[in-house]
């Protein structure tokens, strides 16, 4: 094709583009000039174009630049009165989507749409559109258009001739431009691939609109720049429109024959039931586990109180269980259901990886970049084999969890991270199966103070058991046969109702549903007034029956909270202390072991222990022979060779007591 016939076709596509706006697009552009002044945009679906004039289509991923300021001139003379109303024209529904990974030098100068995650936005930095230059010898006035990066000055003065000129900023025309990088979904990742990462250029009214996590496709035209020092071309994309690709809950669509759908479900008198028969149907059984997760997803109402302090009303959960029993599939069930929902697991987690790192930007300054608990904000963040991340990086989630926020103090850079998500956790016993006669502590790597900020904390055994097994059996060997879930709620529908629920229910606590959960927490702590007795529940522990609570309310779509939803709560909260903090020795919840500390009944044999052994060093000419030791506590104490074998081995590791001969021992 000629260059002669090249003009030919642009200028004919122009007119059919003039024609389309003065036409189809009349109407939406005088809504936004009269209307909506403040807007800078108008918006075109690109279907419409193409089934207008489908050559002016073609031109548009063809020929971008030249097409997208003819659209404006187009806009322009719809109303010619109203000249200096620019409007940026913005095309939705592009066809010309391009996996990112496959964004090769072919598509240079293209108009495409591409799919991503948003990694990180960088700061917001004016871009100048006309610079205005003052003549240094007459003083005269010129204005430039500014179509690069690099500034332009007027070749010579048209009024003395001269050729030095003076930049006048505050006379000359900007526009905002913020830098976003993007990542491909994680889902079209193969084997080893590493996800591919592009930077997104926004000006003007699309600056400020994007946030880390948030799942975006973006349309623009693919350019690329040289990077001065590899002397080599990095791409970019010159964004023109982007639309989310997944919304918040509280952001799904839910037209009327949704909503009546979801008010005639919540009336059904079995609605708790097929909630939690929905929630992760793959799984058979752990109806606790269920209902909590369930509970989980519709989460309780955070509160701002006057002394802008927050509490929050997600709930986090901990399932520590015997292998092969489930839990990564509960975790990547949960994942999938919420928007903003991410998955990752122990072992590959670093840190930064969990909160935020700081980078080094183009322009050399310092930017964070945002990690799974801040990319989660407002959605749910599962972390598998919570137990094998190292010590110093599970520490970053300490704050996180509670205030629901990252503070970050590094590079420079002094900043408070939203993370106001619900974080559903999963753990294997460090010896491979669970022994309900030892404390969490002792079983898993977890630290009391992560331990204590779960507001659930599951146990899950597999034991054998006849029934359950062939139930088992049967339920998974079809789902193998058949590869379909028999789903009691469709996920769309579950994913609705959830959103309806959290958007229009706000739960708040009655007189009755209050003194339920008062009389509990007075009851279950009135046993231990005695200065030596475990404590079974914490002020901790009630916040987490007052989100329980409000999560039950908003099943049933109620706005108030009634003595059956703090029952309900209570059951719940209760099974799982029963689980976790049942003590065999007092036959007592004791909140230590709950959190994952030495309970007041162990706590007492290790001073028993610590006691016999420096009574009888004083006796053995201070070293107490073991067989003694044994024998003084079987007899006086009825402490088994077993149980004191275990105090002693962790008495020893701390340093509490050695062995200064082989088989005697004495207190350090």
């Amino acid at each position: 094709m000629t260059v002669e016939t090249n003009k030919n076709s642009f200028a004919s596509s122009t007119v059919k583009l003039e024609e389309f706006f003065s036409t189809r697009c009349k109407d939406e552009v005088f809504a936004v000039l009269d209307m909506y002044p403040e807007e800078k945009s108008v918006l075109v679906d690109y279907n419409d174009l193409e089934m207008f004039d489908p050559d002016s289509a073609d031109l548009l991923i063809e020929k971008p630049d030249e097409t997208l300021e003819a659209a404006s001139k187009s806009i322009v003379n719809i109303d010619p009165q109203r000249k200096n109303a620019q409007l940026n024209v913005r095309f939705k529904n592009v066809r010309n989507i391009v996996p990112l990974r496959f964004l090769r030098s072919e598509f240079i100068g293209k108009f495409v749409a591409v799919d991503g995650i948003v990694r990180k936005t960088d700061e917001i930095h004016p871009r100048i559109i006309t610079a205005v230059f003052e003549c240094r010898s007459c003083m005269r006035i010129h204005e430039v258009e500014q179509k690069s990066n690099i500034i332009h000055e007027p070749a010579v003065c048209s009024e003395c001739g001269g050729r030095s000129f003076k930049l006048v900023q505050d006379e000359s025309k900007y526009m905002d431009t913020q830098t976003v990088k993007l990542q491909e979904p994680l889902e079209n990742l193969s084997g080893g691939d590493q996800p591919r990462q592009i930077n997104v250029i926004l000006e003007d009214d699309m600056v400020d609109t994007l946030t880390p996590g948030d799942k975006v496709r973006v349309t623009g035209i693919l350019k690329t720049t040289r990077d001065e020092r590899t002397k080599r071309f990095n791409n970019y994309i010159y964004g023109n429109y982007f639309e989310p690709l997944e919304q918040e809950f509280e952001e799904l669509h839910i037209d009327e024959e949704d909503e009546e759908e979801i008010i005639e479900l919540a009336k059904s008198p079995d609605i708790y039931d097929k909630i939690i028969d929905s929630t992760a149907p793959s799984i058979q059984g752990y109806y606790e586990v269920k209902e909590a997760i369930a509970f989980q997803l519709f989460g309780g109402t955070a509160k701002e109180l006057e002394d802008k302090t927050r509490i929050r009303g997600d709930m986090h959960i901990l399932i520590v269980g015997d292998p092969g029993i489930g839990k990564s599939q509960i975790l990547k069930y949960v994942s999938k259901l919420a928007p903003r929902g991410i998955y990752t697991s122990g072992k590959g987690t670093s840190g930064v990886g969990l909160t935020a790192a700081a980078v080094r930007d183009d322009l050399g300054g310092w930017s964070l970049e945002a990690g799974a608990l801040v990319l989660g904000d407002k959605g749910n963040v599962c972390v598998d084999e919570l137990d094998k991340m190292r010590e110093e990086d599970r520490s970053a989630i300490h704050e996180a969890l509670e205030q629901q926020t990252i503070s970050i103090a590094k590079a420079g850079i002094m900043a408070t991270l939203n993370s106001r998500c619900s974080v559903l956790a999963a753990a294997n016993p460090k010896f491979g199966r669970f022994d309900r006669y030892k404390s969490i502590a002792e079983q898993i790597d977890l630290p009391s103070p992560i331990l204590s900020r779960f507001d659930l904390i599951f146990i899950i055994e597999d034991k054998p058991n006849a029934e359950r097994d062939h139930s088992l059996a049967g339920h998974i060997l079809k789902i193998h046969q058949e590869s379909t879930i028999p789903y009691v709620i469709e996920p769309e529908l579950m994913r609705k109702y959830i959103a309806y629920a959290r958007r229009n229910v706000q739960p708040t606590l009655t007189k009755e549903a209050a003194k339920v959960l008062q009389d509990f927490y007075v009851t279950m702590r009135s046993g231990a007034i005695d200065e030596e007795a475990p404590v079974p529940i914490t002020a901790r522990q009630l916040e987490a029956l007052v989100r329980l609570s409000e999560a039950s309310a908003r099943i049933r779509l109620s706005n108030e909270v009634l003595k059956e939803d703090a029952e309900r709560a209570i059951k719940l909260q209760e099974d799982c202390m029963k689980q976790v903090g049942y003590d065999p020795d007092t036959g007592k919840v004791d909140i230590d072991k709950v959190e994952g500390r030495t309970s007041k009944s162990e706590r007492d044999k290790i001073n028993i222990v610590t006691d016999v052994i420096k009574e009888l060093s004083e006796e053995y000419e201070g070293n107490a022979p073991r067989n003694i030791v044994y024998a003084e506590l079987a007899d006086k104490y009825n402490i088994d060779e077993n149980k004191v074998d275990n105090l002693i081995n962790m008495l020893k590791s701390k340093g509490v007591i050695y062995e200064p001969s082989p088989d005697h021992f004495k207190v350090a």
